[in-house]
């Protein structure tokens, strides 16, 4: 019998082992391509966690410290309804970016929570991320230098953010996401962490490369979120050292301020090396910041459906309706993690969210108590892994608190899956308990299962979904390279695959107008015609979606058919009354259909007066 346990052991530390590796694989690349922002990038990482997820039946018989119960329940209370509005949204395709990324985000939970909960190990994935980290400000020293989008992978592109850094994101704001929760980690492992010197210095030299970093983003939320992480670290120190005596807590504590004082002094003098990042510090708290209008936004969408919210990821389109002329830049995004909550998933998400989050911070305060204060005063012993990763993890969610009023981090995939293996740390820091059984308790079991079906679900997923969105992408590329036929056949393979994603049929439709474009003008009709029919299909599938009415629109008048071009302008400008470049588009039918040899009938005499 006990050949068979020590079988039995091995295969899970075993399996254990490998999980993690797979884990910080997943986690570094997510984060380099683009921070799975397309689905198709994020797709590698989730076949990683699905594997994981299943090879955590190898780990179903161990005997774990219990994770907090109410901690799970309300993870399942919440992101169970997140899963089940999204999977009734009124935009499906947009919905799968929610559905897939708390698929994942579950698995790493539960797999931090129930399964990986050594303090250890947790430790060492920490330092595998501020590694990764150091070749995402290296990147992002490139672009801030040159300003040129630099990206080290030749595929992706960013968008234009002159010299604000975004290492192998495409968003500043997203690499300030991702740091400021390392670099708060980094702190923690460095004041209460239990490693030699040595490896606490290269910690230090990573974890201030991480605050660097965060300041070449020019994110003023990244800054405010920093302020927010570092406050509560501070208190939560102060509480620490308390314990230890007034001598310990002068001495420490002074030197702490010591060294904050010259990271700040560093980081202003920093600043004020550039005359864009200077500016932008000035005026963190901007009154006339076009956020304001997104949110505004995002509430009028909300009394659309107080209760369940518009749908996942509706904001696309409720945000283009209800937009002020002030903007015209295409608000995909409300810039704010809680309003988009409330607006896309209503007064329920966000209520369910609340409860998820008020349990793990109680129970992260209840451990910090108990891995500080009290377990000083009983054994004397000042550092502990596990209390610099509830620290850190305390610390990190701060610093989201602050960063989600400004951003979207947390509809970003990789800093979703971040987040998510620090709110698994909240719930189970694992500590020791001295009734953990030898045998895993049956509620262990249930959750470590309930872990292996969700991988199973993700991994069937991902095998379906892989084929059209790697076409989808290849006909994109082709696009924007002007390779009109090579992005006719890769659409085309793409539909084959996968028939509800609007984005197959419009670079279908686009890419035989585009070939319309490239042929002779007796060809140039026959594609346009033939541009007709996935364009309309694409409607179908997103019909909340102005941008197929104007291709549609666009495309009848080149087909001079100018009556019906006017119908899809009246669709477009219903969905996006205030677009400016909409409404110049319909200034330019207008006089197109005037100057032009079809002479329209009495009923379809066009109104030149601009529509509003």
């Amino acid at each position: 019998m006990s050949t068979l346990a020590n079988i039995a052991s091995r295969l899970s530390r075993g399996t254990e082992i490998l999980s993690a590796i797979l884990l910080v694989v997943a986690l570094v690349s997510i984060q380099a391509l683009i921070g799975g922002t397309r689905l198709l990038f994020a797709l590698p990482a989730y076949t990683l966690l699905a594997a994981i997820a299943l090879l955590a039946l190898g780990s179903l018989r161990s005997a774990k410290s219990l994770p907090n119960q109410l901690c799970l329940w309300s993870a399942v209370l919440f992101f169970g309804y997140i899963e089940l509005r999204a999977a009734t949204s009124p935009a499906p395709y947009l919905a799968r970016f929610d559905i897939y990324s708390v698929l994942g985000g579950l698995i790493v939970y539960f797999f931090t929570a129930c399964v990986f909960t050594s303090a250890r190990a947790r430790m060492s994935i920490f330092a595998c991320l501020l590694a990764a980290a150091l070749a995402h400000v290296l990147v992002g020293v490139i672009q801030f230098s040159s300003g040129n989008n630099f990206m080290p992978v030749s595929f992706l592109q960013r968008f234009d953010y002159g010299r604000r850094a975004s290492g192998f994101y495409i968003c500043p704001n997203h690499l300030a996401g991702l740091l400021e929760v390392l670099g708060i980690f980094g702190l923690s492992m460095i004041c209460w962490g239990r490693w030699p010197v040595w490896a606490k210095l290269l910690v230090g030299y990573s974890t201030a490369a991480c605050y660097a970093g965060i300041i070449l983003t020019g994110s003023r939320g990244g800054y405010l979120s920093v302020a927010g992480s570092v406050l509560i670290f501070t208190i939560l120190s102060i509480s620490i050292l308390r314990a230890t005596g007034a001598n310990l807590l002068v001495r420490i504590g002074g030197a702490g301020l010591a060294a904050a004082v010259l990271a700040l002094a560093a980081g202003t003098l920093l600043i004020h090396q550039s005359d864009d990042l200077s500016e932008r510090a000035k005026n963190v708290l901007d009154d006339k910041n076009m956020r304001l209008d997104l949110w505004r936004a995002a509430i009028q969408q909300w009394k659309l459906d107080p209760l369940l919210g518009t749908g996942s990821r509706t904001y696309q389109f409720y945000g283009r309706r209800f937009r002020t002329e002030q903007v015209q830049r295409d608000p995909i995004y409300v810039h704010n993690d809680y309003l988009q909550l409330l607006s896309d998933y209503g007064i329920i998400g966000a209520g369910t969210f609340a409860i998820f989050l008020v349990l793990h911070l109680r129970y992260g305060w209840i451990n910090a108590r108990r891995l500080g204060p009290k377990r000083i005063a009983l054994s004397h012993r000042l550092a502990s892994n596990t209390m610099a990763l509830n620290a850190g993890a305390l610390g990190a969610v701060g610093a989201y608190l602050v960063h989600s009023i400004f951003d979207f981090n947390l509809h970003i995939p990789a800093n979703v899956l971040l987040m998510s293996f620090v709110f698994g740390i909240l719930a189970n820091p694992g500590l020791s308990r001295d009734n953990i059984d030898t045998k895993p308790m049956s509620r262990m079991v249930f959750w470590r299962l309930l872990l292996f079906a969700l991988g199973l679900i993700l991994g069937v997923r991902v095998w379906q979904l892989a084929a059209g969105e790697y076409y989808g992408e290849r006909a994109r590329v082709a696009l924007r390279e002007y390779r009109s036929l090579s992005a006719i056949a890769f659409a085309l393979k793409g539909i084959e695959h996968e028939k509800q994603n609007p984005n197959l049929f419009y670079y279908l439709g686009r890419a035989r107008v585009l070939a319309g474009d490239q042929a002779d003008s007796a060809a140039r009709a026959s594609f346009y015609r033939a541009a007709l029919s996935p364009y309309e299909e694409a409607r179908k599938l997103a019909p909340l979606d102005e941008t197929y009415a104007l291709e549609l629109a666009f495309t009848y008048d080149g087909l001079g058919r100018f009556s019906e071009a006017e119908w899809m302008y009246d669709q477009a400008l219903d969905l996006d009354p205030n677009s400016t470049s909409a409404k110049q588009y319909y200034q330019a039918h207008l006089e197109r259909w005037r100057t032009s040899d079809i002479t329209p009938t009495k009923k379809e005499q066009p109104d030149l007066a601009p529509k509003s």
